[in-house]
């Protein structure tokens, strides 16, 4: 029942933006709320209590004998602005619905839903024509894509060893992942434009494009975690005086590195495509529909997605952990066809970059004399992004700086 609601809402979920109308909508990124703190970064990041569906290398270090089960919400608020006009929207709905599986001691699965693109725009062009006089061109696009998701990986390498040079038993940790993640794209989204004349002596004209896309895609990770021995670090320096009565009291910190990389080939999305062409009177109480001009049902077609590929690495040492990433797609080559016809949006290649910090006093959630504050994750992140679209031949550039904070439920009894 809960599934059944959760696919209901994130179908239901819109987006208005004047640039959805490119391609097959805005595309929602491939996070959940825990990594937007950091500015999305997601790439070489691992926590045990996450669902990581950026990287699907990362579900094999999910915690053994614990599912994960998470709802994410997402909520924007965008300012339009002009030379002459300015408009505010709102938007808030589900942005995943996700589930983890720990498989044995090397293995983990997941699977959800989420929305993949979302349609919603509504703009108007008013002109003038020396013989019909003044007219209204309205654009309108509806609807969006979603996808479920299924993925699993699998360490091939987990190993712990004595380095030459320790003169203690702390060891090191070296470990490698990969996993995959196969998606299945479902959705309908609709593209309208029209022109309407205030002289009613001309009929108003409309084209209605429902595509309707149904088909599979892959993408791949791969992780990579090295741990160094924990070093020890005297807390207070004064009590290691040779005449000091008091044991010295020491704490030991973690030192790690890790790396992150994804991709996916180009694919092929199958679809059906829906033309609708027509004229039609405007009333001040109703349309009057007047005659078909093209009405072609069922064409199909192709969307041709482009090659991605990601990478990004990571730092840790003591309470912080400091990483960066950056993905890259070639939305040049992105393509429709349908029947003898083949479309291309002048798109660019988008370079997203993210760079972001973690810090954590302790992650000892077992202990109840720590406080939740004290065990909670505060992360700070910059989020670059260049978009495919140009707008009067200037690159339309996303820059944002995020802040989060991330708090343990405990329960006692």
């Amino acid at each position: 029942m809960a599934i059944l609601f959760a696919v209901n809402a994130i179908c239901q979920s819109t987006n208005s933006s004047p640039y959805s109308r490119y391609a097959f909508g805005d595309i929602f990124g491939n996070s959940n709320a825990y990594y937007f703190g950091s500015g999305g970064l997601n790439i070489p990041m691992v926590n045990y209590n996450q669902v990581n569906f950026g990287n699907p290398a990362t579900y094999s270090y999910l915690l053994r004998h614990k599912p994960i089960f998470s709802v994410g919400v997402k909520g924007k608020l965008i300012q339009l602005t002009t030379e002459t006009d300015n408009q505010s929207t709102n938007y808030l709905g589900l942005s995943d619905f996700v589930m983890g599986l720990p498989i044995g001691k090397k293995g983990g699965a997941a699977f959800g839903i989420m929305p993949f693109s979302t349609v919603g725009y509504n703009m108007v062009d008013p002109g003038f024509d020396s013989h019909a006089g003044n007219y209204t061109y309205n654009y309108t696009g509806t609807g969006g894509v979603n996808k479920v998701f299924i993925g699993a990986s699998r360490k091939l390498i987990n190993r712990s060893f004595l380095a030459k040079t320790d003169s203690t038993k702390a060891k090191h940790e070296s470990s490698l992942s990969i996993g995959t993640n196969a998606y299945y794209l479902f959705g309908t989204y609709s593209n309208t434009r029209g022109v309407d004349f205030e002289d009613f002596t001309y009929l108003d004209s409309r084209s209605e494009i429902n595509t309707q896309v149904s088909d599979f895609m892959f993408d791949a990770g791969l992780y990579f975690h090295y741990r160094l021995k924990n070093k020890k670090k005297c807390i207070n320096k004064a009590m290691m005086r040779k005449d000091s009565t008091v044991k010295a009291n020491y704490r030991y910190f973690k030192r790690a590195f890790d790396f992150g990389a994804v991709g996916s080939l180009g694919s092929s999305l199958n679809a059906k495509r829906d033309n609708f062409v027509y004229t039609y009177r405007s009333t001040t109480l109703a349309e009057i529909f007047e005659d078909t001009i093209s009405y072609v049902q069922n064409t199909d077609g192709i969307l041709n997605l482009p090659t991605s590929f990601g990478f990004g690495a990571a730092l840790i040492y003591d309470r912080f952990r400091i990483g960066a990433q950056l993905k890259m797609q070639d939305w040049s080559s992105y393509s429709e066809e349908f029947g003898n016809e083949s479309i291309q949006d002048i798109l660019n290649p988008s370079y997203e970059g993210a760079f972001g910090l973690e810090y954590q006093k302790s992650s000892d959630v077992t202990n109840q004399s720590k406080s939740t504050m004290s065990l909670g994750i505060y992360k700070l992140g910059f989020r670059y992004n260049k978009t495919p679209l140009q707008i009067n031949n200037t690159d339309l550039i996303e820059v944002g700086m995020s802040f989060g904070m991330s708090l343990p439920m405990r329960f006692s009894g």
